[in-house]
């Protein structure tokens, strides 16, 4: 058991990161920096490299609510929209199934977007007066 919690620990600790880095990307990018196109390329391929994983997480992430609707004894709080466990675990997986769709077209988007700043090339900086 201990394995599996560390496992837990792991999923959690990195989702946690991706939380951090994107909202420091925001920050680091909120005063418009002056990043050449090669630069913005090159974000720009982390980050739909990063999207491109985000269908196989959804995936799994319902897998195991699936899995815990079967195996574990589930029940709501006093919070919760509803009081059927089964329709919570069933509604989150839908929602999981139309985030990987979403991911999907988030990751050719930005794929498309990192495929033509790839090609950019900077020579100068126009200033202005």
């Amino acid at each position: 058991m201990p394995a599996t919690r560390t496992a837990a620990d792991q999923a959690i600790a990195h989702a946690r990161a991706t939380e951090a880095a994107v909202q420091d990307l925001c920050r680091v990018t909120l005063n418009r920096p002056a990043l050449t196109p090669a630069e913005t390329a090159d974000v720009l391929s982390h980050l739909a490299a990063a999207v491109a994983a985000l269908p196989q997480a959804s995936a799994q992430l319902a897998e195991i609510l699936d899995q815990a609707k079967s195996e574990q004894v589930l029940e709501t709080d006093t919070m919760s929209d509803t009081s059927d466990p089964t329709l919570a675990v069933d509604t989150a997986s839908l929602h999981l199934e139309e985030a990987r769709e979403a991911a999907v077209v988030l990751y050719r988007l930005l794929d498309a977007a990192h495929q033509q700043t790839a090609h950019l090339i900077s020579h100068t900086t126009i200033t202005h007066d």
